[in-house]
């Protein structure tokens, strides 16, 4: 493949490229949500110790400390973005070799270590890939990267959750790890097609995170975020207790949630991409959270009417219609944080917009169990549908202010 500029738009090779560097920081990802606490748990660790899991995502929450140094540091005749995905890359197939080697004999803290390892590394490599994603493609194509990375991810949540877990049963730890370490390895080949514009930026320029406070339009973007994704986290957190409350098997959330709800996302993800070609990100996100809105308003009269109703299979398509739904508003939601991200450091400007909506999306989810066991599922869902119509309406007003200052800033380049 032949060198291209910046911000040209991507051929199929390279939105292949993007796709396959998202799905492989997300297979170990998704091996440690999806799989790591089933495995856990039938080998009889206590839940107290699957719990502990969680600090896995500390990398991913503070990334954003260390991104400005991926921007700024790099082996200059491999580039600035090949130089940290070959670098991650290698460290995180090492990685899931000596977890496959080790196991869980040397004890649990030092599986936890290993493990950490593998978490800061695919945190850091999602930097990169972010970074590159943004850099290589025009603004008009930031839809087409933004759905790259939602099939990346889809993709590397059924291989990395459902796929190790089903190779664990039938043949072992050691296998089905040792697996996940060739299907990690894999990707690099993605990583030798990687072609990096010249950087048409000012170089005395420092990548900070300073910097990205210092713009308005990364001031309303946050605040976009809190109003926007704090009340879809709950609905999001709640829905395996629910099932599960509803008398739902754990056979049938697996193919709901694991299966049947990646397909739907990546097909949402796609559409919402070829959507997004006519239409801008902000009103496709306003739109899909009034889709969200009468979703609520659905699962809350489905569970106002009683159990036999939420224990149908039919309860399940609204489920999955919540699921697509949320991979459109993703899709949307990654376009716009991609036209905001400045070219002196987009790995920095998207990785803090990430980790914040993250942190957004930990703290509503945390707030789930309270709300739902205190209202009922039924008020609980009454409540988000209420909630929700104020976060699009307040979601409307804040984006005028995003748009607003995006304008001057591109007058302001010219």
């Amino acid at each position: 493949m032949q060198p291209r500029s910046a911000g040209a738009t991507p051929g199929r090779l390279e939105l292949t490229v993007i796709v396959t560097l998202y799905l492989a920081h997300a297979l170990p990802l998704y091996f440690f949500t999806v799989a790591l606490p089933a495995i856990l748990r039938s080998q009889g660790v206590d839940l107290r110790w699957i719990g502990m899991l969680s600090l896995l995502y500390i990398p991913w929450a503070f990334k954003f400390l260390w991104a400005p140094l991926i921007d700024r540091y790099h082996v200059k005749h491999l580039g600035r973005r090949k130089t940290w995905l070959l670098l991650t890359q290698l460290a995180l197939v090492g990685g899931v070799l000596l977890l496959a080697l080790s196991g869980f004999e040397q004890g649990l803290w030092v599986f936890i270590a290993i493990s950490l390892w593998i978490s800061t590394w695919a945190a850091t490599q999602d930097i990169a890939i972010d970074g590159y994603t943004v850099e290589s493609l025009a603004p008009s194509a930031y839809r087409l990267g933004s759905m790259a990375q939602s099939i990346g991810v889809g993709l590397g949540s059924m291989v990395g959750g459902a796929g190790v877990l089903w190779l664990y049963q039938r043949y072992g730890w050691q296998p089905a790890l040792l697996c996940l370490a060739l299907l990690t390895a894999l990707p690099m080949l993605a990583i030798r097609a990687v072609q990096e514009g010249a950087r048409t930026h000012d170089e005395r320029q420092r990548p900070s995170v300073v910097s990205s406070f210092k713009r308005p339009e990364m001031l309303w973007a946050f605040v976009l975020i809190v109003v926007y994704r704090l009340v879809e986290a709950p609905a999001m957190a709640m829905l395996s207790p629910l099932l599960i409350d509803q008398q739902w098997s754990l056979s049938q959330i697996g193919v709901l949630l694991s299966v049947l709800g990646a397909l739907v996302g990546l097909l949402a993800a796609v559409g919402a991409a070829r959507v997004l070609k006519h239409r801008p990100a902000e009103r496709l996100l306003l739109q899909a959270g009034w889709l969200r809105t009468g979703l609520y308003l659905l699962i809350a009269l489905v569970l106002s009417a009683g159990v036999s109703y939420a224990a149908s299979p039919w309860f399940g398509l609204l489920v999955l219609a919540l699921l697509a739904v949320r991979y459109l508003a993703m899709t949307s939601l990654y376009a716009l944080f991609m036209r905001l991200c400045s070219p002196q450091q987009a790995g920095t400007d998207f990785t803090l917009l990430v980790c914040f909506e993250l942190l957004v999306y930990f703290l509503g989810g945390a707030l789930s169990g309270v709300l739902a066991k205190g209202l009922g599922y039924a008020w609980f869902y009454w409540l988000l549908a209420g909630v929700s119509i104020v976060s699009v309406l307040l979601s409307q007003l804040i984006i005028k202010k995003i748009c607003h200052y995006t304008l001057d800033s591109n007058r302001g380049a010219l």
